[in-house]
């Protein structure tokens, strides 16, 4: 392993991807002929270009040099090249991070860990998100701190083939009334899984379900397996696993699920929903700018909105139990500091940060990315009322629920994951796939980072 590193870091070094990454920590002073010299402060930051999110930092840059002319500072943005996280680390290790990147939600330990990040308690008294609900609080907060602010998110809706639907004689008002019965636990997790074998059955649809992610998050939440305990940061083996695995085994039977659902990512899967090929796609928020996209409707809002009340009915993912809550889940974007930024820049790059998650600048993100905003007041904004599905679907972040960033997650889930592969490819019942996955669990897992129940 120490080989592996030190070449990997050889590697970094030889093409130059540590060159002119300074530390951005030494603020400069800048002077123009006939005015007072001006302190300027260098913020480092890591690309990220995907959806607003360069843009939103350039914008943020400007509005915060406005409030800072009366104080003669100026601060300039020292972009760094957007990198993966073994690079992170190697830089790290070479003395190179930078004062703020984004990652996310599920990296708070391990980065914590590798030295990566810092603690920003200020977001506790932030007035950005002095609204938000608890359940951003827990995703910002690791071990009695703040190590994050939130910086876009989503949920998970299941995507239904309404066509599908009214192959299998459902009326309009049944189609429509169907989310309103998931929220209230009227119908079930068990109600869609044989409403899919029965669209497969019929040969409406040529798969049952299709999912986003194939940690399966929303699967396990549906029958109440929550796999952590917050309090005391630990994973959980639960004989609740076994309930999920009885589902597995059953879908497999029915053939709702064949082995292949791993292999169809939402790449694959939305120019196939989009065909009527799959009855549920068990996805979150931006999936429906992947079916736009795959409509070839990236321009027409109006046209692609008529298609999808026409072909799709979404909803929460329902409870397994009859009565249950309804749940989703995300993986949501983190904005962090790195551990060079001392007390002394911190109020800056709060306050450059905070900019970024400005209202308007957030759904300038939603816009490009399908992503959701954060904060109430982002949801005002008069162009996120204008997009139904956003607007209608956002309750669901009431009780989205996130990974946790536990650093043992990822074991456990490899895991888990064992036992669903056994199912699928190995034709194990869902008692010897259980088995396997306490097995691997208890022997990956560190002891003092797990709870088992009995």
């Amino acid at each position: 392993m120490k080989k592996l590193v030190v070449t990997a870091l050889s590697v970094v070094l030889s093409t130059g991807l540590l060159a002119g990454c300074g530390s951005g920590n030494e603020p400069a002073e800048a002077t123009s002929a006939g005015e007072a010299k001006m302190k300027e402060i260098q913020i480092s930051v890591r690309e990220s270009t995907w959806g607003a999110r360069k843009d939103n930092f350039i914008e943020a840059e400007k509005r915060l040099n406005e409030e800072l002319k009366a104080d003669n500072i100026h601060v300039k943005i020292d972009w760094w090249p957007g990198i993966g996280d073994d690079e992170l680390i190697l830089q790290a290790q070479a003395g190179k991070v930078a004062d703020i990147f984004m990652n996310s939600s599920v990296d708070i330990g391990w980065e914590l860990n590798a030295g990566i990040i810092r603690d920003v308690d200020w977001v506790k008294d932030s007035k950005v998100f002095k609204n938000v609900p608890d359940s951003y609080t827990n995703i910002m907060k690791y071990d009695g701190h703040y190590y994050g602010a939130i910086q876009d998110m989503d949920a998970s809706p299941v995507f239904i083939s309404r066509k599908a639907l009214e192959g299998l004689s459902w009326t309009k008002e049944q189609i429509d009334g169907l989310r309103q019965r998931v929220d209230s636990g009227d119908f079930t997790f068990g109600d869609l899984e044989k409403l899919a074998e029965e669209a497969k059955q019929k040969s409406l649809v040529k798969m049952g379900f299709a999912v986003e992610d194939t940690r399966f998050e929303g699967w396990n939440y549906a029958f109440g397996n929550y796999n952590y305990n917050v309090d005391e940061n630990k994973m959980v083996l639960t004989k609740k696993t076994k309930d999920v695995y009885d589902f597995w085994a059953d879908a497999v039977k029915r053939g709702i699920i064949n082995e292949s659902i791993g292999d169809v990512d939402t790449d694959k899967a939305a120019p196939m929903f989009v065909k009527g090929e799959i009855f549920a796609e068990f996805a979150r928020t931006e999936f429906y700018q992947m079916m736009r996209e795959a409509n070839g409707m990236q321009n027409d809002l109006e046209g692609f909105n008529t298609w999808f009340n026409e072909n799709i009915v979404w909803i929460p993912i329902p409870s397994a139990e009859k009565g249950g809550k309804p749940v989703s889940y995300s993986n949501p974007a983190m904005i962090y500091v790195g551990p060079t930024v001392d007390d002394e820049k911190m109020p800056y790059v709060q306050r450059l940060i905070e900019h970024v998650l400005d209202p308007d600048l957030q759904i300038n993100h939603t816009l490009v990315s399908g992503k959701l905003p954060v904060t109430p007041e982002a949801q005002e904004d008069k162009r996120f009322k204008e997009m139904d599905f956003y607007k209608d679907h956002a309750y669901l972040l009431e009780f989205t629920k996130t990974r946790p960033a536990q650093p043992d997650y990822a074991t456990y889930t490899k895991s888990y994951i064992l036992g669903v592969d056994a199912i699928l490819t190995k034709g194990q019942s869902a008692e010897q796939a259980y088995e396997l996955f306490q097995k691997d669990a208890k022997q990956n897992v560190p002891s003092d980072h797990l709870i088992i129940e009995q």
